[in-house]
């Protein structure tokens, strides 16, 4: 009995150490650290131990846990039947707001048994602590690799040359220097913003720029081997680029991404994969452009299989029109796919997003857009940055076959302008607008707003009005080119756009914190520069005092997404007596929702497993159709028909069972036979 006693004293004495834990936290008014991370994951558990496991993945080369919690009623299953959802938070380790943001989306699920009873939910808050605790040192000096030692100048030290807060103001800010070979020149209108010169129109340069810091190694070179190997987040195997400062060595050679990528394979039940980070596929879909091994809407068919398919080697074809093409020869009840003729044609890896993925990624989007104007939470931003080569999002999109979204929950808004002269019109209306709308805007229009984009010249409105006439191409293709191409440069004498809004976001929010202004130093090597610029992290990480209500903005869109996504049922079944014993049994298999499972993408790489359908029972025999049955690609909110013929000489019951891991189950029994 005393023990009995004991123990409930020591458990509500924990419950009320992690609750007193959390308000001293909130009292803090920062960001919560890895540790603090940690903390709050375990006191997560303590208090809902029956839903909740705690997993350590791995130990950052800073030693460093990384941890994930697992929200959701099959805890304790080693094989899980209810779909699941990955959220990682945080993986380029410079977003203070991400790591926050997945912790609070665990403790909003867990305020909510109905959020997690038909999910499961895995949630990484920190997927590279190593670089998220340099936001927490000081001096704060940004940089997203992990603590990996890592000889970065290839000399006979390692890590020897790191940054130095010269001017002792706690941040590592920039250097510039009057420089014979100087590239960068004040900003007419802003001398505390700089640009690069333009030689092709007779600028000279005038300032070399350094980061803060000291030759400490004697090479002639500065803060060029600091403390710090691999960004996690470039660390995946799609797109993964060798011999590079940050990449690592291989696909999955740091400990974090090879532990997400292990437990990601070994969990079939992942639907669904969401990173809280750097780009924002809610927003801004996967975007294409790359030149690669395969463009699937252009694919020229080798000469020796283009005289069997009536095709012309010379010419190039969608994989829509090959598929048209070869079906007519497939044997009979062999569906032909991407699949099957990427590998027919040797087309190698897909490096640009399908079509069909892009048509849900882009209806999402505009219902995401409609959201947040509810929210009154639609000011003009700029574009999200693009998925990294080697990153967490591609990987999961073009290896998974699963619907991939992320967010990068906060980007300075753009600076008030005078309202806009010219076309009026903007890319969102360009990607919506039909050929002959386009065409009608007549050739100024079109003029002006090629050159507000920043299309090159040689891109004159009339060329592209007869490219759109001879259906070349239209707005929604012109409306992507222009996405893909850089932003428009450091706008003549005006600067970089994103810098002023930065800027002014730091004078008129942060009270000038925000930016370090331009100050005469005596440097050892150098001479006189001049130290200052932007503070690290101001272009990713908000004043803490907003970071709840952003946060708590976006996290319910996250729960709307995962209505959507692919849930399976056996719709309906129907049994026809043929007489003699034999039965036809016809079965609807559904996708209630409006995801497809799986995605093209999924489609064409054989991802995820697919879903099947299993008779059983005793007292019947197949005449045709099997036992068990693939049931394949079923699109959003559609049905597929299945057919078996059955006898049955004495009563019996059949048990359908439909199973996927990763789009649900459903049974169903029938009575057949006698």
């Amino acid at each position: 009995m005393k023990d009995s006693l004991r123990n409930v004293f020591l458990f509500f004495l924990l419950v009320f150490i992690s609750l007193t834990g959390h308000k001293i936290f909130a009292q803090q008014n920062a960001y919560p650290d890895p540790s603090d991370l940690e903390r709050s994951i375990k006191d997560l558990h303590l208090l809902n131990p029956a839903v909740t496991e705690v997993h350590k993945l791995a130990e950052s080369p800073g030693k460093n846990a990384v941890l994930m919690l697992e929200i959701g009623n099959e805890i304790n299953s080693t094989q899980k039947n209810i779909p699941a959802i990955f959220v990682v938070g945080n993986l380029d380790g410079n977003r203070p707001i991400a790591s926050m943001a997945a912790l609070n989306l665990a403790r909003d699920i867990l305020d909510d048994e109905n959020k997690f009873e038909n999910h499961t939910w895995y949630i990484i808050p920190a997927g590279n602590p190593d670089a998220y605790y340099r936001y927490f040192t000081s001096p704060r000096y940004e940089d997203q690799r992990d603590g990996l030692p890592h000889n970065d100048d290839m000399d006979e030290q390692t890590d020897e040359d790191g940054y130095n807060d010269l001017n002792g103001d706690g941040y590592i800010t920039k250097m510039r220097v009057i420089h014979p070979e100087g590239e960068w020149i004040i900003v007419n209108d802003e001398p505390r913003l700089m640009r690069k010169a333009r030689p092709e129109k007779g600028e000279k340069g005038i300032y070399k720029v350094f980061t803060e810091g000291l030759d400490d190694d004697g090479d002639g070179k500065f803060n060029e081997d600091g403390p710090g190997g691999t960004n996690v987040n470039i660390n995946f195997p799609h797109l993964f680029r060798f011999f590079t400062d940050e990449g690592g060595l291989y696909p999955g050679s740091s400990p974090e991404a090879r532990a997400i990528i292990e437990f990601v394979f070994e969990h079939p039940e992942i639907a669904m994969t969401f990173s809280f980070g750097a780009t924002n596929f809610c927003l801004s879909p996967p975007k294409g452009g790359r030149k690669g091994d395969v463009d699937l809407n252009a694919i020229k068919i080798p000469e020796r299989y283009a005289g069997m398919l009536g095709a012309d080697p010379e010419k190039t074809y969608s994989m829509k029109e090959i598929i048209e093409m070869v079906q007519p020869l497939a044997p009979q009840g062999v569906t032909v796919d991407e699949s099957m003729l990427a590998t027919f044609l040797g087309l190698g890896a897909v490096v640009n997003p399908l079509d069909d993925d892009l048509t849900f990624y882009n209806k999402l989007k505009e219902d995401y857009k409609k959201y947040l104007e509810s929210k009154s939470a639609d000011n003009e931003r700029f574009e999200p940055e693009k998925a990294k080569d080697g990153s967490f999002e591609l990987w999961s999109y073009y290896h998974l076959g699963v619907p991939v979204f992320s967010m990068d929950l906060w980007e300075v808004s753009k600076t008030e302008t005078k309202e806009k002269e010219g076309s009026g019109l903007d890319l969102d209306e360009l990607e919506n607008m039909s050929s002959d709308k386009f065409l009608a805007l007549g050739e100024e229009k079109i003029s002006a707003f090629l050159k507000e984009s920043g299309v090159p010249e040689q891109y004159t409105a009339r060329s592209i009005m007869e490219m759109v006439e001879s259906e070349k191409t239209d707005p929604a293709k012109m409306a992507e080119m222009i996405k893909q191409m850089p932003e428009k440069e450091a706008e003549e004498e005006g600067g970089d756009p994103k810098e002023k809004a930065l800027l002014e976001y730091s004078d008129k929010i942060l009270k000038g914190k925000g930016f370090v202004n331009w100050e005469k130093y005596d440097h050892p090597e150098l001479g006189e520069v001049e130290i200052g610029g932007f503070v690290p992290f101001i272009e990713t990480t908000p004043d803490y005092a907003v970071a709840d209500s952003i946060i708590g903005l976006h996290i319910p869109w996250i729960y709307e997404i995962v209505k959507e996504l692919p849930s399976l049922n056996i719709h309906e079944f129907k049994l026809t007596d043929e007489g003699a014993g034999v039965y036809k049994l016809d079965l609807w298999i559904e996708n209630k929702s409006y995801l497809p499972f799986p995605t093209a993408m999924g489609k064409r790489n054989r991802q995820p497993a697919p879903a099947v359908i299993l008779l059983s029972g005793e007292n019947h025999q197949l005449l045709s159709g099997y036992s068990r049955t693939v049931v394949g690609d079923l699109g959003g909110s559609s049905r597929k028909k299945l057919s078996w013929l059955i006898k049955a000489d004495k009563k019996a019951e059949i048990l359908i069972n439909l199973k996927s891991r990763a789009a649900g189950n459903d049974q169903k029994i029938i009575k057949i036979g006698g």
